[in-house]
């Protein structure tokens, strides 16, 4: 006897699932399903109408089954849209998560302190600091001294890990590379004059008073004159006899009488008897600032070092210019910042409070792939010929990347590049969240077939075999 067979139609063809979609793709469904208008989808979206149509006919053929349900107006999603709508805003809200665990400093690599810290200082750091630093911090500072331009410049290309500095301006807005930015002091400054100068018996001076005179200065870190850029705020033109140099050049013009400048009662003064130290009725000042990369240092490390430098410069104050305590302003200036460094410090005090800001950009499907190219040829130039795009460009990429995410992803040297371990740990996790989300999608099309389909796709049983 013949056995009867039964025809099964044959499969249709459909392509790998490339999972997960974009966030551009998640937010086109996530717009079909708020409000089912093609013209309002296209408006939420930045699209045209007909750009949106072939948009969601894309996502259906990619996943092989419809997402939506349209007509010539109007757009629904269909169960298995709404699934993979669900699972993919799981997916980048995991992701999300990971970012700001692993990589923004809030995980493991925000805890481990380095053993030595490399620093870049545009003022000459204290022994007691560094030596304070070693006993209760239990770091050792690598000091490397410049100019406030070549300190921020070492930030910024990686030579060092932390930077301090002072600015008149947000010193953060010149670095190309995720740091935060922790307040030292902020810094009221005095002026240095001869001391046979015709107003050197006056407590306080006019910068007004001082236009004419023979002027010295440093430049900071965007390279502005310190001594130009304090007489604009007061509404003044700068001195016509200004001469921009180093520290130490400055130091000795100011020590030999030969010019006068601008300086702070905190900081390494010229103590000597041919100069004197003014106030300005202008009062000006400036800002000083620690500088560190997030991925290198942790938030408390930072927030003690920055109060140890604050602690160490005001006692100094107090010590080597008792005669200034005598004036009611520079005593209310004392007192108000020694409050403000021995307040208990809250994350919320930080200037850079919001560890992720909401305009910071985030990972996209493409953004993963380019990290994980990178670890798995493990150079850039390899990594940059799988994804068929220049050496130069991907580069361009990972760095834009890195300022938008605010941290560091990569480790580059002289070896070569690799991935930081904050990364790495990302990654790791990025397979379990991306399995999950492939396992939805695969459930979505197996809902999303005929029956008679997803029997042809489930292993044959094998059947008991015949008594007879």
């Amino acid at each position: 006897m013949t056995s009867a067979t039964t025809s099964v139609p044959d499969r249709p063809e459909t392509s790998p699932l490339p999972f997960p979609f974009t966030r551009p793709d998640l937010s086109l469904l996530d717009a079909v399903g708020q409000c089912g208008d093609l013209a309002e989808v296209a408006r939420r979206t930045g699209s045209r109408h007909g750009a949106v149509e072939r948009q969601l006919d894309r996502l259906d053929k990619t996943v092989g089954l419809p997402l939506t349900l349209r007509s010539r107006h109007t757009a629904r999603l269909t169960s298995a849209g709404s699934r993979l709508l669900v699972a993919g805003r799981r997916f980048f809200r995991q992701v999300d998560l990971a970012v700001q665990t692993n990589i923004f400093g809030r995980g493991s690599e925000a805890v481990d302190a380095p053993a030595v810290l490399a620093i870049a200082s545009a003022e000459p750091l204290l022994e007691d600091v560094v030596e304070d630093a070693a006993a209760t911090l239990d770091v050792l500072l690598s000091v490397h001294h410049d100019t406030p331009h070549q300190v921020m410049r070492k930030l910024a290309g990686y030579h060092v890990d932390a930077a301090h500095t002072w600015s008149l301006d947000a010193p953060r807005n010149s670095v190309e590379r995720a740091v935060r930015t922790y307040g030292v002091l902020d810094d009221p400054l005095w002026v240095t004059l001869p001391f046979d100068h015709p107003l050197a018996g006056r407590n306080a001076v006019s910068l007004a008073d001082l236009r004419g005179e023979n002027w010295v200065s440093e430049a900071g870190p965007d390279s502005e004159v310190l001594v130009a850029r304090v007489f604009q705020a007061a509404g003044l033109p700068a001195p016509a006899a200004l001469h921009v140099t180093g520290a130490s050049v400055a130091r000795g013009m100011l020590r030999r009488g030969d010019a006068i400048g601008l300086g702070s009662p905190t900081h390494p003064a010229v103590l000597a008897p041919s100069v004197v130290h003014r106030s300005v009725v202008e009062r000006p000042h400036r800002s000083t600032s620690l500088l560190v990369d997030p991925t290198v240092v942790p938030r408390a490390l930072a927030e003690r070092l920055a109060a140890l430098l604050a602690d160490r410069y005001l006692r100094r104050f107090a010590e080597q210019h008792q005669c200034l305590l005598g004036d009611p302003w520079w005593t209310r200036w004392h007192r108000e910042q020694t409050a403000r460094n021995t307040r208990p410090v809250r994350e919320s005090d930080a200037p850079d409070a919001p560890l992720v800001p909401t305009a910071t950009r985030k990972f996209d499907v493409e953004d993963l792939h380019v990290l994980r190219a990178v670890a798995k040829h493990g150079s850039i130039n390899r990594a940059a010929a799988v994804l068929s795009i220049s050496q130069s460009a991907l580069t361009r990429r990972i760095h834009r990347l890195e300022l938008g995410l605010g941290a560091r992803l990569l480790l580059r040297s002289a070896r070569g590049t690799d991935l930081t371990s904050p990364t790495r740990r990302f990654l790791h996790q990025l397979a379990r969240f991306e399995a999950e989300f492939h396992d939805a999608a695969v459930a979505c099309r197996s809902i999303g077939l005929p029956a008679t389909h997803r029997q042809a796709d489930a292993p044959r049983a094998q059947l008991a075999p015949s008594a007879t």
